[in-house]
């Protein structure tokens, strides 16, 4: 009961695994999540504060079911929190209780903290047959939450990480979004992906973090994760494929840090990848380090998801505010892209750092078919 998780050991057999996954489960469940009134203390502040969305929070994972109903899981300290909203806008409360806390299993990878990576939405027992068909109401989806888990404390401390925290990616499954049971991975400590001496052959030597998975057909699904390359001294990001989402297998680099001068010359993170509609190729978010540390959003496309990842421009897509006094003065990074009704139209929901540290959440958008830059949301227009 309550926000305890459970942690589940899978036989290999995928046809098996959601049949056994949505027999009653062990704790019970509550109804189905619905929005909630929007919290008073959560409504952005006025227009020094554009584009602010919810304070002290961090790692968005948005979704938009189709009944309208927005859903938003983001870490909060060391938790992941879940949050409502009828329009993306206006945001509730936290809901009770909270999704996924660290584990209180000494073995396990994600003792210390974990914050959120991406969630599929998947309706009835086996995938989707299409990556483009939308999931039915929210009390028939199954939810698998893509996470990252740490033994570090230092993972819930900084809005961004030091390289050497270690981190790695695990995966928990809930049929209403807020009771999750975890699902034990291949590796020793219950993680989806193991690095250093438990992949020597790997250039993922301290973690493997920020999974984002996309579902690209039935038995083809891709996890995209950032690790730190100790021959660069630079961040990238990886992806591996799956054919039952638990079982992974490294492919490579899909993408690695600019040239000297460039906005992401000291690596890339947090690469979130979605189809685009309208193009037929996929579009990846990701934060990306300049020489001096600063971090800020850039943009790629690839037509297959696996190669040739090219950069939409040699400029950030969004920058850091210019002002002092801005919510997200100190960097902008965790971005999490949602393409909206126009084929066109894109909101791009991140994760914005004051100059006191504090992390909050934000929303910018863009409309036209270059997508060069996202203009932050004006909530009093909107």
């Amino acid at each position: 009961p309550g926000s305890a998780a459970v942690t589940l050991a899978l036989s290999p057999g995928g046809a098996m695994l959601l049949a056994n996954l949505l027999q009653p489960p062990r704790c019970p469940l509550a109804s189905p999540i619905r929005c909630q009134a929007p919290a008073q203390h959560h409504q952005p502040a006025a227009s020094s504060s554009r584009g602010l969305l919810l304070r002290g929070a961090g790692s968005p994972v948005v979704k938009r079911l189709p009944a309208g109903d927005w859903l938003l899981w983001y870490h909060s300290g060391a938790r992941v929190a879940l949050a409502t909203s009828p329009d993306g806008l206006r945001w509730s409360a936290p809901v009770a209780p909270d999704p996924l806390l660290p584990s209180t299993d000494w073995w396990v990878f994600d003792t210390a903290a974990v914050r959120p990576g991406d969630v599929l939405v998947i309706s009835g027992p086996d995938a989707p047959s299409s990556p483009s068909r939308r999931p039915p109401p929210s009390s028939s989806a199954v939810y698998w939450l893509y996470y990252t888990g740490s033994n570090d404390a230092r993972l819930a401390a900084s809005p961004f990480p030091a390289a050497d925290v270690a981190a790695l990616p695990g995966l928990a499954i809930s049929q209403d979004g807020r009771h999750w049971a975890r699902i034990e991975g291949a590796h020793h400590t219950g993680a989806l992906l193991g690095v250093g001496e438990d992949h020597p052959q790997g250039w993922e030597k301290r973690c493997a973090a920020a999974p984002k998975v996309v579902m690209h057909a039935d038995g083809d699904l891709r996890m995209y994760y950032h690790s730190f390359d100790e021959m660069s001294q630079r961040h990238a990001v990886g992806v591996a494929r799956s054919r039952d989402g638990i079982r992974w297998e490294r492919v490579g680099k899909a993408l690695e840090g600019g040239g000297p001068g460039s906005f992401d010359e000291g690596g890339v993170r947090q690469g979130h990848v979605v189809r685009d509609r309208a193009a037929g190729r996929y579009m990846m978010a990701y934060e990306g380090l300049d020489g001096n540390g600063g971090v800020s959003i850039g943009l790629a496309v690839s037509e297959d998801g696996l190669r040739g990842w090219r950069r939409c421009s040699e400029s950030p897509a969004l920058c850091s505010s210019e002002d002092d006094d801005e919510w997200d003065v100190a960097g902008v990074g965790a971005p999490c892209l949602v393409q909206m009704d126009g084929p066109y139209d894109w909101r791009l929901y991140y994760m914005g750092v004051g100059k006191d540290g504090e992390a909050a959440i934000g929303m910018a958008y863009s409309e036209g078919q270059g997508l060069p830059r996202f203009n932050r949301c004006d909530a009093l227009l909107m």
